[in-house]
């Protein structure tokens, strides 16, 4: 009888950030080997070009909705 493998799961667009700061833990720890490094700056700039060529980000928008959380952010810190 087969034995069943396990497929990993697809990240969700909400797994993203989690998960990059967790590479970002791994790099600056220096688990990642430095063999690896030139795999992962070419993946990384694979998604960076992909992330800017969205209009959202081109337009200037994501700008302006940095500035907005920053404010919101402030005025939380403010009341809390």
């Amino acid at each position: 009888m087969p034995v069943p493998v396990p497929v990993p799961a697809t990240p969700a667009r909400r797994d993203w950030p989690g998960l990059l700061a967790v590479l970002a833990s791994q790099v600056d720890d220096g688990r990642i080997y430095d063999r690896d490094l030139i795999d992962l700056s070419d993946a990384l700039s694979t998604v960076l070009e992909a992330y800017r060529r969205r209009a959202y980000v081109r337009s200037g928008s994501i700008k302006y909705q940095r500035q907005a959380r920053a404010r919101q952010q402030a005025r939380r810190g403010q009341l809390g």
